[in-house]
C-alpha cells in the first residue's frame, strides 16, 4: 500500500496517541503498584480492547460502505479514496448522536467526561500530585474515555499509597480542595455544548459544537493556560450535587421517552417495561460498530468510575474514617446508575464525600478557633493576675 496525503491525518492522529501514551504511561507506572491500581489497569485494557476491536470493526463498514457508493469492488478500492471520501470522527458521532436510543448511551459518556471527569481530574490531580492531567484528558479524547479515566484513577490510587508508605497521607488528607476558574468555566460551556449535539445532528453546526465540547475540557489543563489561570477553592459537595441535578435534567427524559412509547407512565409500568428496556439498548449496542464502541466506552467508563467512588469513599488513602461514606449509600447509588447514567449517581455520591469531609474539615476549624481564644483567655486572666499580685506587694512595701 502506497502513502498518500491522504494518509497524513490518519498518520498524525496515530503518532499523538503514541506521544500521549509517552506522558501518560511514566505517571501511572513511576510509583508503588497496589491491587486496586491493577484493577484499574485492568478495566483500561478491557476498555481499550472492546471499544478499539468494534473502532476497526466501524472503519472496515465505513470502507465498504464507500467502496459501494463508488460502484467500486471493495478489493479494487484503494485505503487512499476511503480517506478522501469520508470524515471518521463525524461519522462515527453522527450515527451515536442521531435518535434517542442511540443518544442515551452516548449522552452518558458526554455529560460525565465534561463534568464531573473534569472536576475530578483538576481536583484529584492537585490533592495526590498527579501530573500531566492534560495528557490522560487527551488521551481520553483520542482512545477511549474509560482507558485515559482507569489510568488516571490508577496514578492517584499509586500516588495515595506511596503518601501512605511515606508517612505523608495525613497533610494530604488536610489539603483542600483546589480547582480553577478556567475548569469551572470549561465545565459549564462543554455542558451547555453538550445539550445542543441532539439538535444539530445532521446540519453544519453539529461538527463546530462537538469539537467545541472536546476542546474546551482540555484547555484548562495545557500547561500554558493553566499557568494564567486563578485558582479557587469551592464547596466541591455542591458542585457535584449542581450537576448530579443537571445530568438528572437531561439523562431521564431521553429515558422515560424510550421508557413511555407514547404511553401514561406509572411506577408499575416502569418496573414491567425494564427489562425490555435493556434488552432494547444491548440491541442498539450491537446494532452498528461505532456503536458498540460507544457503548462499550460507557460501560467500562461506568465501571470504572464507580470504582473509584467506592475507593475514594472507603479506603484509608482516600478518607479518614470519620469522612467515610456508608455502604449503604454506595450500594444505593450503584443500584441507581443503570436509571439515571454515571454522571449523576457518581457526582450524588463525590457530593456525599465531599460533604462529609467539609463539615470535618469546618469541624476542625471551629475546635482550634475556641481552642486558641481558650488560651488567649487564659493569657489575659495569668496576666491580670499576675499584675493583681504584683499591686498587692507593691502596697505591702511600701
Amino acid at each position: 500500500m502506497s502513502l498518500s496525503v491522504q494518509h497524513l491525518p490518519l498518520a498524525g492522529y496515530a503518532v499523538t496517541i503514541g506521544a500521549t501514551l509517552s506522558k501518560v504511561l511514566p505517571v501511572v507506572f513511576k510509583r508503588k503498584m497496589t491491587p486496586t491500581t491493577v484493577a484499574f489497569l485492568s478495566m483500561a485494557v478491557g476498555g481499550l480492547a472492546l471499544t478499539w476491536y468494534h473502532m476497526f470493526l466501524f472503519f472496515q463498514k465505513s470502507f465498504t460502505d464507500s467502496a459501494t457508493r463508488h460502484a467500486t469492488p471493495a478489493a479494487l478500492y484503494t485505503s487512499a479514496q476511503w480517506l478522501a471520501d469520508v470524515s471518521l470522527f463525524q461519522e462515527a458521532w453522527e450515527y451515536v448522536c442521531d435518535g434517542a436510543e442511540r443518544w442515551w448511551w452516548s449522552q452518558q459518556l458526554c455529560q460525565w467526561t465534561v463534568g464531573p471527569l473534569t472536576l475530578l481530574m483538576a481536583t484529584e490531580g492537585h490533592k495526590f500530585g498527579v501530573k500531566r492531567q492534560w495528557a490522560f484528558m487527551l488521551l481520553g479524547q483520542l482512545v477511549a474515555v474509560s482507558v485515559a479515566q482507569s489510568l488516571f484513577f490508577a496514578a492517584v490510587v499509586s500516588a495515595a499509597a506511596m503518601h501512605a508508605a511515606n508517612g505523608t497521607l495525613a497533610p494530604v488528607h488536610k489539603t483542600k480542595a483546589q480547582t480553577t476558574y478556567g475548569t469551572l468555566a470549561a465545565i459549564l460551556i462543554a455542558t451547555a455544548s453538550t445539550t445542543f449535539v441532539p439538535q444539530t445532528v445532521g446540519n453544519w453546526r453539529f461538527l463546530p459544537n462537538l469539537v467545541a465540547m472536546h476542546a474546551v475540557i482540555l484547555l484548562p489543563f495545557v500547561p500554558a493556560v493553566a499557568r494564567l489561570d486563578k485558582p479557587t477553592r469551592p464547596r466541591l459537595s455542591r458542585l457535584y450535587l449542581n450537576y448530579a441535578f443537571i445530568a438528572m435534567r437531561f439523562q431521564i427524559p431521553v429515558a422515560m421517552q424510550l421508557f413511555s412509547q407514547g404511553k401514561a407512565l406509572s411506577l408499575d409500568f416502569i418496573l414491567e417495561r425494564l427489562p425490555e428496556f435493556y434488552l432494547s439498548q444491548w440491541a442498539v449496542l450491537t446494532s452498528h460498530p461505532a456503536q458498540a464502541s460507544i457503548s462499550w466506552d460507557v460501560i467500562f467508563t461506568t465501571v470504572s468510575a464507580l470504582t473509584y467512588l467506592v475507593w475514594a469513599s472507603r479506603s484509608p488513602h482516600s478518607v479518614r474514617p470519620i469522612e467515610r461514606v456508608s455502604w449503604q449509600i454506595l450500594l444505593a447509588l450503584i443500584a441507581m446508575t443503570p436509571l439515571v447514567g454515571v454522571a449523576a449517581s457518581v457526582s450524588i455520591g463525590l457530593a456525599v464525600r465531599e460533604g462529609r469531609r467539609e463539615a470535618a474539615a469546618d469541624a476542625e476549624i471551629k475546635f482550634e478557633k475556641a481552642r486558641r481564644e481558650q488560651l488567649l483567655q487564659q493569657e489575659q486572666e495569668g496576666g491580670a493576675a499576675a499584675a493583681i499580685t504584683a499591686d498587692d506587694e507593691s502596697k505591702k512595701d511600701q
